[in-house]
């Protein structure tokens, strides 16, 4: 904007210039033909800084503006990540009970009651533990496909990367739960 009315002084300066060559002559008119060339190439400078300035501009108004969708979706994984981690962990938690019920079983030995018990609470430790990892493994999902819609390339990356992690830790969590 500062340099706009140079360009326009400097177009003005041209034209009044060539308006003074008109009568002139030999050696006068060397020296306008020299000044002219002289006015075109500031001219032409001053419109190379412009664009210049314009392209640096429109370059930090689209860093800003990725800044700040980066942010938006890293704000919005960051909310989800906690309740993901949580819920991969129940189901190992749960997946870790039903192994430590199970041994439970080879204890208790030849007394029939303690057997049927460690029993009956494993498979309810195995139902609990598959319940849990069937919701941390719908939860997952829904949040992996909620993580493909950020607008940013880098946070997708990152979010597909850490869901996969927790993806990974359920499946061997399942893994251990149906040796």
């Amino acid at each position: 904007q500062t340099l706009q009315p140079q360009v326009q002084a400097l177009a003005e300066a041209l034209r009044r210039l060539a308006d003074a060559q008109r009568g002139a002559n030999g050696d006068q008119l060397r020296q306008f033909t020299q000044l002219g060339n002289q006015i075109r190439t500031i001219q032409g400078s001053v419109n190379n800084e412009i664009t210049k300035l314009r392209t640096s501009k429109s370059k930090a108004q689209q860093s800003q503006q990725q800044r700040h969708l980066e942010e938006k979706d890293r704000s919005a994984f960051t909310e989800v990540l906690p309740e993901a981690t949580s819920k991969t962990n129940l189901a190992e938690d749960a997946v870790e009970k039903c192994s430590i019920t199970s041994e439970m079983i080879a204890a208790a030995g030849d007394d029939m009651d303690e057997v049927r018990q460690a029993v009956t609470q494993t498979e309810q430790a195995a139902q609990e533990a598959q319940k849990a990892i069937g919701e941390a493994r719908i939860f997952l999902n829904a949040k992996q496909a909620s993580c493909r819609r950020f607008e940013t390339e880098k946070i997708r990356q990152e979010a597909a990367k850490e869901i996969s992690k927790l993806q990974a830790q359920l499946q061997e969590a399942q893994n251990k739960l149906n040796p």
